[in-house]
């Protein structure tokens, strides 16, 4: 067992004190509801978190049970489990402090305040975490303790409030830089320096992977830019934004955060070593193959080759910092921006950009806007300047041949805020080559003699399937011209192809 040792002592008492009674009945809530411990996983609470040792005792002999399959916290069941815990050479056994702290006796008076008083779990840990977090403040000498105004209005702050201030503190203190300045020029100085800049391609992103057409249209991927990824339900937003952005990623050697709600981690993981074989190893595995498992000695040698070229890129580096979002949250990626932009990393994925689930008082709609102004807000090129890829689920234009802003519905605001807006369908039936539709692709040709650009027609094959790009707003290049894809979804393939000007028509 643990020898809990508190240094609360260094603290000032306005830190320490009132977070007891929180610790204690949190406690009690755990032990009278043990699921709560799923619940708080993904917190870091530690021992630390804690001002007596006694509460972080019943919470760490509370964590361990539940760890280890107890779902019951009666009297016998306790005693039988911290009774059966090895000790630790020149620590007490979890039995001995168990015994210390008064036994069963000491939580079950908690317990059974908490039983009456029930639903309360999240204000007390989110009390215990503020006070957590003001001591860690006084740790770094960030607050003034002697202002006891300043630690009074502290403590009377909830956890987000205590955040908003400190973050408000910050951002103040650095007010100066670049703001309130009024800079004159002459419009036509310096205009062979701007043409020298602009011939080494300093308006240019960061290039797609393997994407000619759509890098020369919407000039690659742009820090301080926010690009949405508008695609049906199944046709493959995460799959297309694995491979033309992530392999960017890698190899561009730019850092970037991953924000996922829909998917886990694992399939992300399983998603990256597909596209990396088809891609750029040419060696492609089957995605259904790779979901039934119990792979042959060549699948395997593929994947091996794979997660090599990966982590030979990386080197180390983090390239991908994952975000799994258990609740979506948009402060939560907002924060991790913050957090991870001064460490290089100037790119964000958010898949699947939805409304805040934690603005309940908003219609969808509404909720939705109001999350594509903090985002923009904050990735936009004069404050924390990083290239955005929102993925965005469309509701609207399924059976819509030429999709435009329109198939957004209510939530078109969101548009507002974004440089570049790419909308994705697949090829209809009746738009291959001798149907009612039948749409017409090409590619620009050089003509050699002459020098002169024209186009040739491109074929579409009946027996594939084709995915075609709108740019239903681009502030960066021309939206008269689609893109299309030869999909292959098998092993997860997006293939550049043709040019196509799908006609302005109605529905199916």
């Amino acid at each position: 067992m643990v020898n809990i040792k508190t240094k609360k002592e260094e603290y000032i008492k306005e830190f320490v004190e009132p977070s007891f009674i929180h610790e204690s009945l949190l406690c009690g809530y755990l032990w009278s509801n043990p699921s709560l411990y799923q619940k708080y996983k993904a917190h870091k609470i530690t021992e630390g978190t804690f001002t007596e040792g006694v509460w972080y005792t019943y919470f760490n002999i509370g964590l361990q049970m539940y760890d280890n399959g107890v779902r019951d916290f009666d009297d016998k069941t306790v005693y039988s489990f911290v009774t059966s815990r090895p000790k630790e050479q020149g620590k007490l056994s979890y039995f001995e402090t168990y015994n210390k702290y008064g036994g069963f006796e000491t939580i079950s008076n908690v317990m059974k305040e908490c039983r009456v008083d029930a639903l309360n779990d999240e204000y007390h840990l989110s009390e215990i975490q503020k006070y957590e977090a003001l001591r860690k403040f006084q740790d770094e000498s960030l607050l003034d303790t002697s202002d006891k105004k300043l630690v009074k209005n502290l403590c009377k702050m909830t956890l987000k409030q205590v955040q908003t201030y400190m973050q408000f503190r910050v951002k103040e203190a650095f007010a100066q830089i670049n703001s309130g300045e009024v800079i004159e020029h002459n419009l036509v100085d310096d205009l062979d320096e701007t043409i020298e800049d602009l011939n080494k391609g300093l308006q240019m992103g960061s290039p797609l992977h393997d994407s000619p057409r759509l890098n020369k249209k919407i000039k690659g991927w742009k820090n301080g830019s926010l690009y949405y990824l508008i695609l049906s339900s199944g046709v493959g937003k995460s799959s297309l934004a694995m491979e033309k952005f992530v392999l960017s990623l890698f190899e561009n050697q730019e850092k970037a955060i991953l924000a996922i709600n829909e998917e886990s981690v694992k399939k992300w993981r399983s998603l990256l070593l597909a596209t990396i074989a088809s891609k750029i190893l040419k060696k492609p595995i089957n995605r259904e193959k790779m979901s039934e498992g119990h792979f042959s000695d060549a699948i395997k040698a593929k994947l091996k080759a794979a997660s090599k070229w990966a982590r030979e890129k990386d080197g180390g580096k983090e390239l991908v910092k994952t975000l799994e979002l258990k609740k979506y949250r948009m402060a939560d990626i907002l924060n991790r921006v913050e957090l991870y932009r001064p460490k290089g990393y100037s790119k964000l994925i958010i898949d699947t950009f939805k409304p805040d689930r934690s603005q309940s008082d908003m219609a969808r709609w509404e909720a939705f806007s109001n999350s594509a102004q903090e985002l923009h807000d904050l990735i936009k090129e004069d404050n924390y300047n990083v290239g955005t890829l929102a993925t965005v689920q469309m509701k609207l234009g399924k059976e819509v041949r030429f999709l435009d802003l329109d198939c957004t519905g209510k939530s078109m605001e969101i548009n507002e805020v974004a440089a570049v807006v790419m909308m994705g369908r697949l090829l209809f039936s009746d738009e291959y080559a001798g149907e009612k539709h039948a749409l017409k692709p090409y590619n620009y040709k050089k003509d050699e003699l002459t020098g002169e650009w024209y186009t040739k027609e491109y074929k579409l094959d009946p027996t594939k399937q084709y995915l075609v790009l709108f740019l239903a707003k681009n502030r960066h290049g021309s939206e008269e011209e689609q893109i299309l894809f030869e999909v292959n979804y098998g092993i997860n393939s997006f293939e550049e192809v043709a040019y196509v000007r799908v006609p302005r028509v109605g529905g199916v």
